[in-house]
Protein backbone atom coordinates (compact mmCIF):
# COMPACT_ATOMS: atom_id res chain seq x y z
CA UNK A 1 0.00 0.00 0.00
CA UNK A 2 1.41 3.49 -0.94
CA UNK A 3 2.27 6.01 1.96
CA UNK A 4 0.17 9.06 1.51
CA UNK A 5 2.56 11.87 1.65
CA UNK A 6 3.05 13.42 4.61
CA UNK A 7 3.66 17.66 4.46
CA UNK A 8 5.64 19.40 7.49
CA UNK A 9 5.12 23.03 7.81
CA UNK A 10 8.10 25.10 8.76
CA UNK A 11 7.72 28.60 10.04
CA UNK A 12 10.77 30.89 8.73
CA UNK A 13 10.90 33.65 11.25
CA UNK A 14 12.77 35.65 8.97
CA UNK A 15 12.18 38.41 6.05
CA UNK A 16 12.20 36.89 2.56
CA UNK A 17 14.32 38.13 0.37
CA UNK A 18 13.82 39.45 -2.29
CA UNK A 19 10.27 38.22 -2.46
CA UNK A 20 8.67 35.01 -0.65
CA UNK A 21 8.69 33.13 -4.12
CA UNK A 22 12.27 34.09 -4.67
CA UNK A 23 14.03 33.84 -1.53
CA UNK A 24 16.68 30.95 -1.52
CA UNK A 25 14.99 29.11 1.47
CA UNK A 26 11.35 28.85 -0.05
CA UNK A 27 12.70 27.65 -3.10
CA UNK A 28 15.02 25.07 -1.40
CA UNK A 29 12.06 23.86 1.44
CA UNK A 30 9.60 23.60 -1.73
CA UNK A 31 11.16 21.25 -3.93
CA UNK A 32 9.45 17.80 -4.15
CA UNK A 33 11.39 14.81 -3.05
CA UNK A 34 9.79 11.68 -5.38
CA UNK A 35 12.17 9.15 -2.52
CA UNK A 36 10.68 10.95 0.40
CA UNK A 37 6.94 9.85 1.84
CA UNK A 38 7.04 13.71 3.26
CA UNK A 39 7.81 17.31 1.54
CA UNK A 40 8.02 20.94 3.02
CA UNK A 41 5.66 23.73 3.59
CA UNK A 42 7.77 26.82 4.54
CA UNK A 43 5.97 30.15 5.76
CA UNK A 44 7.95 33.31 6.10
CA UNK A 45 6.80 35.23 9.58
CA UNK A 46 8.83 38.94 8.63
CA UNK A 47 9.96 39.88 12.53
CA UNK A 48 12.31 42.57 12.73
CA UNK A 49 12.83 45.85 10.32
CA UNK A 50 16.45 47.10 9.91
CA UNK A 51 17.05 50.81 9.62
CA UNK A 52 20.24 51.42 8.04
CA UNK A 53 22.51 54.77 9.35
CA UNK A 54 25.82 55.08 7.32
CA UNK A 55 26.69 58.46 9.42
CA UNK A 56 29.99 56.82 11.02
CA UNK A 57 31.12 54.59 8.23
CA UNK A 58 31.80 57.38 5.37
CA UNK A 59 34.24 58.97 7.37
CA UNK A 60 35.91 55.97 7.74
CA UNK A 61 35.79 55.09 3.87
CA UNK A 62 36.61 58.61 3.16
CA UNK A 63 40.27 58.29 5.43
CA UNK A 64 40.97 55.07 3.18
CA UNK A 65 42.18 51.41 3.41
CA UNK A 66 45.81 51.81 4.85
CA UNK A 67 44.91 51.31 8.43
CA UNK A 68 42.70 48.24 8.62
CA UNK A 69 43.88 44.41 8.43
CA UNK A 70 40.49 43.24 7.44
CA UNK A 71 37.12 44.04 7.35
CA UNK A 72 34.68 41.53 9.55
CA UNK A 73 31.10 41.24 9.33
CA UNK A 74 28.62 38.62 10.81
CA UNK A 75 25.75 39.14 8.60
CA UNK A 76 24.82 40.26 5.06
CA UNK A 77 23.21 43.42 6.51
CA UNK A 78 27.09 44.69 7.38
CA UNK A 79 27.95 44.60 3.84
CA UNK A 80 24.95 46.15 2.51
CA UNK A 81 25.44 49.13 5.15
CA UNK A 82 28.86 48.85 3.26
CA UNK A 83 28.03 49.61 0.21
CA UNK A 84 25.58 52.41 1.22
CA UNK A 85 28.25 53.81 2.76
CA UNK A 86 30.53 53.61 -0.59
CA UNK A 87 27.66 55.17 -2.51
CA UNK A 88 27.16 57.93 -0.04
CA UNK A 89 30.92 58.72 0.16
CA UNK A 90 31.34 58.61 -3.91
CA UNK A 91 27.70 60.46 -4.44
CA UNK A 92 29.04 63.55 -1.98
CA UNK A 93 33.25 63.47 -1.33
CA UNK A 94 34.35 60.84 -3.32
CA UNK A 95 33.39 62.04 -6.82
CA UNK A 96 36.37 60.81 -9.59
CA UNK A 97 37.41 58.73 -6.99
CA UNK A 98 35.92 55.67 -7.61
CA UNK A 99 39.23 54.02 -9.15
CA UNK A 100 40.88 54.73 -6.15
CA UNK A 101 39.83 52.96 -3.12
CA UNK A 102 42.17 50.54 -2.58
CA UNK A 103 39.89 48.30 -0.35
CA UNK A 104 40.35 45.78 -2.57
CA UNK A 105 43.70 45.25 -0.65
CA UNK A 106 42.18 44.94 2.55
CA UNK A 107 41.34 40.88 3.46
CA UNK A 108 37.37 40.37 3.93
CA UNK A 109 35.80 37.70 6.20
CA UNK A 110 32.76 36.39 7.33
CA UNK A 111 30.25 33.80 8.55
CA UNK A 112 28.75 32.33 5.93
CA UNK A 113 28.38 32.73 2.41
CA UNK A 114 25.94 34.99 1.34
CA UNK A 115 27.90 37.99 2.91
CA UNK A 116 30.78 37.43 -0.16
CA UNK A 117 27.81 36.75 -2.98
CA UNK A 118 26.14 39.98 -2.12
CA UNK A 119 29.60 42.16 -2.22
CA UNK A 120 31.01 40.61 -5.44
CA UNK A 121 27.27 41.26 -6.57
CA UNK A 122 27.41 45.23 -5.27
CA UNK A 123 27.06 47.95 -8.23
CA UNK A 124 30.13 49.89 -6.88
CA UNK A 125 33.59 49.90 -8.03
CA UNK A 126 36.03 46.72 -7.53
CA UNK A 127 38.32 49.21 -5.71
CA UNK A 128 35.77 49.54 -2.60
CA UNK A 129 35.26 46.27 -2.11
CA UNK A 130 37.52 44.37 0.60
CA UNK A 131 39.20 40.60 -0.95
CA UNK A 132 37.91 37.73 0.91
CA UNK A 133 40.25 35.95 2.20
CA UNK A 134 41.10 32.13 0.08
CA UNK A 135 39.00 30.10 3.46
CA UNK A 136 35.77 32.21 2.42
CA UNK A 137 35.36 30.24 -0.71
CA UNK A 138 36.36 26.99 0.30
CA UNK A 139 35.27 27.08 3.85
CA UNK A 140 33.90 29.77 5.08
CA UNK A 141 33.40 29.58 8.67
CA UNK A 142 29.92 28.72 10.29
CA UNK A 143 30.12 30.63 13.20
CA UNK A 144 31.32 33.84 15.29
CA UNK A 145 33.51 31.57 16.72
CA UNK A 146 35.16 30.01 14.09
CA UNK A 147 35.18 33.32 12.15
CA UNK A 148 37.52 34.25 14.92
CA UNK A 149 39.39 32.01 14.52
CA UNK A 150 40.54 32.33 10.77
CA UNK A 151 40.58 36.15 11.76
CA UNK A 152 43.50 35.01 14.24
CA UNK A 153 44.92 32.15 12.14
CA UNK A 154 45.42 35.29 9.32
CA UNK A 155 48.42 37.34 9.53
CA UNK A 156 47.85 41.39 9.58
CA UNK A 157 49.04 42.76 6.39
CA UNK A 158 50.19 45.74 8.24
CA UNK A 159 52.61 43.37 10.09
CA UNK A 160 54.56 43.24 6.61
CA UNK A 161 54.69 46.93 6.42
CA UNK A 162 55.92 47.69 10.03
CA UNK A 163 53.21 49.43 10.74
CA UNK A 164 52.97 50.00 15.01
CA UNK A 165 49.40 49.48 15.01
CA UNK A 166 48.76 46.02 14.23
CA UNK A 167 45.92 43.73 13.79
CA UNK A 168 43.07 46.64 13.17
CA UNK A 169 40.02 45.34 12.30
CA UNK A 170 36.46 46.97 11.13
CA UNK A 171 33.22 45.44 12.29
CA UNK A 172 30.61 46.33 10.56
CA UNK A 173 27.40 45.20 12.37
CA UNK A 174 24.20 46.24 14.13
CA UNK A 175 23.09 47.73 17.43
CA UNK A 176 22.07 44.51 18.64
CA UNK A 177 25.51 42.37 17.76
CA UNK A 178 26.69 40.24 20.54
CA UNK A 179 30.25 40.70 21.38
CA UNK A 180 31.22 37.30 21.49
CA UNK A 181 33.46 37.73 18.37
CA UNK A 182 35.21 41.17 18.64
CA UNK A 183 35.99 39.88 22.64
CA UNK A 184 37.70 36.94 21.22
CA UNK A 185 39.67 38.99 19.00
CA UNK A 186 40.98 41.84 21.57
CA UNK A 187 42.07 39.07 24.66
CA UNK A 188 44.46 37.70 21.67
CA UNK A 189 45.64 41.09 21.33
CA UNK A 190 44.01 42.57 18.12
CA UNK A 191 42.24 45.94 18.08
CA UNK A 192 38.37 45.92 16.82
CA UNK A 193 36.51 48.79 15.50
CA UNK A 194 32.81 48.66 15.78
CA UNK A 195 31.27 50.55 13.35
CA UNK A 196 27.55 50.07 13.80
CA UNK A 197 25.63 50.71 10.01
CA UNK A 198 21.92 49.12 10.63
CA UNK A 199 19.56 49.12 13.96
CA UNK A 200 16.96 46.27 14.49
CA UNK A 201 13.66 46.93 15.99
CA UNK A 202 10.64 44.41 16.23
CA UNK A 203 7.75 44.69 13.20
CA UNK A 204 4.53 45.81 14.80
CA UNK A 205 2.84 43.11 12.97
CA UNK A 206 4.25 40.20 14.16
CA UNK A 207 1.63 39.02 16.56
CA UNK A 208 -1.08 39.12 13.86
CA UNK A 209 1.06 37.17 11.37
CA UNK A 210 1.18 34.51 14.11
CA UNK A 211 -2.77 34.46 14.77
CA UNK A 212 -2.87 34.07 11.40
CA UNK A 213 -1.96 30.19 11.08
CA UNK A 214 -4.72 28.24 11.02
CA UNK A 215 -5.39 26.29 14.71
CA UNK A 216 -5.57 23.00 12.53
CA UNK A 217 -2.28 23.36 11.11
CA UNK A 218 -0.23 20.00 11.70
CA UNK A 219 3.18 19.94 13.64
CA UNK A 220 6.79 21.03 11.80
CA UNK A 221 9.41 23.30 12.42
CA UNK A 222 9.47 26.83 14.04
CA UNK A 223 13.12 28.08 12.41
CA UNK A 224 15.22 30.60 14.25
CA UNK A 225 17.85 32.99 12.63
CA UNK A 226 19.21 34.76 15.12
CA UNK A 227 18.78 35.66 18.98
CA UNK A 228 17.08 38.85 18.33
CA UNK A 229 14.05 37.85 16.13
CA UNK A 230 13.96 34.85 18.63
CA UNK A 231 13.45 37.62 21.27
CA UNK A 232 10.81 38.82 19.78
CA UNK A 233 8.83 35.98 18.85
CA UNK A 234 9.18 33.46 22.30
CA UNK A 235 7.56 35.76 24.54
CA UNK A 236 4.13 35.81 21.84
CA UNK A 237 4.82 31.80 21.42
CA UNK A 238 5.00 31.02 24.71
CA UNK A 239 1.25 32.94 24.90
CA UNK A 240 -0.17 30.52 22.44
CA UNK A 241 1.47 27.67 24.26
CA UNK A 242 -1.41 25.12 23.37
CA UNK A 243 -0.47 25.95 19.34
CA UNK A 244 3.15 25.44 19.90
CA UNK A 245 3.52 22.40 21.53
CA UNK A 246 4.87 19.72 19.83
CA UNK A 247 7.11 21.63 17.19
CA UNK A 248 10.16 21.04 16.81
CA UNK A 249 13.07 24.01 17.26
CA UNK A 250 15.45 24.64 14.28
CA UNK A 251 18.45 27.07 14.40
CA UNK A 252 20.65 28.42 11.82
CA UNK A 253 24.07 28.50 13.50
CA UNK A 254 25.41 27.85 16.84
CA UNK A 255 24.97 31.83 18.32
CA UNK A 256 21.48 31.76 17.83
CA UNK A 257 21.46 27.51 19.33
CA UNK A 258 23.23 28.94 22.35
CA UNK A 259 20.93 32.01 22.97
CA UNK A 260 17.75 29.37 22.59
CA UNK A 261 18.96 26.78 25.04
CA UNK A 262 20.84 28.85 27.56
CA UNK A 263 18.59 32.01 27.14
CA UNK A 264 15.61 30.48 26.38
CA UNK A 265 15.30 27.38 28.00
CA UNK A 266 14.62 25.33 24.87
CA UNK A 267 15.74 22.34 23.21
CA UNK A 268 16.90 22.63 19.66
CA UNK A 269 16.31 20.03 17.47
CA UNK A 270 18.47 20.99 14.60
CA UNK A 271 20.98 23.02 13.72
CA UNK A 272 22.73 23.66 10.21
CA UNK A 273 26.16 22.88 9.53
CA UNK A 274 26.30 25.76 6.59
CA UNK A 275 24.17 28.78 7.53
CA UNK A 276 22.56 28.84 4.26
CA UNK A 277 18.77 27.00 2.65
CA UNK A 278 21.36 23.90 1.52
CA UNK A 279 22.51 23.78 4.98
CA UNK A 280 18.77 24.05 6.55
CA UNK A 281 17.49 21.57 4.56
CA UNK A 282 19.46 19.01 5.09
CA UNK A 283 19.66 19.60 9.38
CA UNK A 284 15.90 18.98 9.16
CA UNK A 285 15.52 16.50 6.49
CA UNK A 286 17.76 13.88 8.86
CA UNK A 287 15.48 14.76 12.08
CA UNK A 288 12.46 13.84 10.03
CA UNK A 289 13.63 10.72 8.08
CA UNK A 290 14.79 9.56 11.51
CA UNK A 291 10.86 10.52 13.15
CA UNK A 292 8.96 9.23 10.36
CA UNK A 293 10.79 5.73 10.00
CA UNK A 294 12.77 7.28 6.30
CA UNK A 295 16.31 5.92 5.28
CA UNK A 296 18.43 8.42 5.05
CA UNK A 297 19.47 6.74 1.63
CA UNK A 298 16.00 6.91 0.42
CA UNK A 299 16.62 10.80 -0.36
CA UNK A 300 19.91 10.76 -2.07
Amino acid sequence: MTKQAITIPIMLFKTPCPTTTSDSYHLMLSQQYSALSFSYQPRFISVLTETYDITDLVPVIENGPDRWDGIIVTSKRGVEGWVRGVEVFLDEKGKGKEKEGGWDQVPFFSVGQASTDYLYSADIHSSYKPRPVSQMFDDPPKSAGSLSELVLGTSPRNRKKGFQNQGSYLFLCGDKALDEMPTTLKERGRHVKEAVVYKTSARKDVRQQLESIEKQISKGWLAFFSPSSAAVVLPLIREYRHLWEGWKIFAIGETTKRYLEDEAGLGVHAVADKPNAEGMLAAVKIVDEKSLGESPNQSE
